[in-house]
């Protein structure tokens, strides 16, 4: 039987980082982020990054290793990704993928080959006069699918949406959909999906405590050091948006925690939205938080009983 490489998705705050340590512990492992904000230094809290403590000694991979300044593609991300897994599978270890950026994933451990670096010189220009509202509703009605998975206040991912339509001459849903075909035949998949009440109460509480820790101030240096550069890539993090409105008096403090709490919301039930609609061959675990244990003991004997 081939080495397995391991594969964790789920909504934000659902304790995947938890679950990964747990299984790299068991199967002598190494980490693999998967989430496209986590890529980026200078926005650790605003992305909960898992801190030296937490990681228990357990290796991990693409954390941190870009400047809060500079940009990272999905094809980027791909290539390094599969190299890593290729080194850790070289040494005998359980390369483990986990995060909650589904376009990672997918072009991580699927045959994706979509030219993540081709672009339309100027083609953003002739949206300048659109507001995020108005560009959301624009690609919302060429490609529905796809303009779930984008927060309407991500402006770039909106116009890359659009860019891929016009390079393409198809919808990008569509590109991503007909690439069903998984890289890799040795893959294990685990979902956690925690009950959807107490998974609200948990992201409520979350957006809470990272703004004890520090999240404004955080948010307003990486804004600071972008240039105020509100679109730059590290800012696309939940959080970064809504405080610099707040830093841009366009909303009160109470009303930017509970636009990130809402957002935070939105972006579990799309995260889940992706993950249930493009992977055939996830075992899913539900949990309610307080018997995560219980269900990561589960899982731990899920995974034993294939490798």
């Amino acid at each position: 039987m081939s080495p397995k490489i391991i594969v964790i998705v789920g909504p934000t705050a659902s304790g995947k980082t938890e679950l990964s340590i747990k299984l790299a512990q068991e199967f002598n492992g190494e980490c693999i982020n998967a989430d496209s904000t986590q890529i980026f230094q200078g926005t650790d809290i605003a992305t909960n990054k898992v801190t030296e403590e937490e990681k228990e000694g357990i290796v991990h991979h693409l954390l941190s290793t870009k400047k809060v300044n500079e940009s990272y593609s999905v094809a980027e991300f791909q290539k390094e990704g599969r190299e890593i897994i290729e080194d850790i599978l070289k040494r005998n270890k359980t390369p483990i993928i986990v995060g909650g950026t589904g376009l990672y994933i997918s072009a991580l451990i699927m045959k994706y080959n979509f030219g993540s670096s081709d672009h339309i010189e100027g083609f953003a220009k002739q949206f300048d006069q659109l507001n995020n509202s108005q560009l959301w509703e624009k690609l919302n009605k060429s490609d529905p699918e796809q303009s779930k998975q984008i927060h309407p206040n991500n402006r770039y991912r909106i116009i890359r949406a659009l860019e891929i339509q016009e390079l393409y001459k198809t919808k990008k849903s569509d590109v991503i959909l007909n690439n069903k075909e998984y890289y890799y035949n040795n893959l294990i998949i685990i979902g956690i999906n925690p009950d959807r009440s107490a998974l609200h109460e948990k992201i409520n509480n979350r957006v809470l405590a990272l703004t004890d820790r520090g999240l404004f101030k955080e948010i307003e240096k990486a804004w600071l050091d972008n240039d105020k550069n509100h679109e730059a890539q590290a800012l696309r993090c939940i959080g970064g948006p809504e405080i610099i409105g707040y830093l841009k008096n366009e909303y009160d403090y109470d009303t930017t925690i509970a636009l990130m709490q809402r957002n935070n919301r939105r972006y579990a039930r799309r995260q889940i939205t992706w993950f249930k609609n493009q992977y055939d061959n996830v075992q899913w675990f539900m949990h309610n938080y307080t018997n995560y244990k219980q269900i990561v003991n589960e899982i731990v004997n899920y995974v034993k009983n294939i490798i």
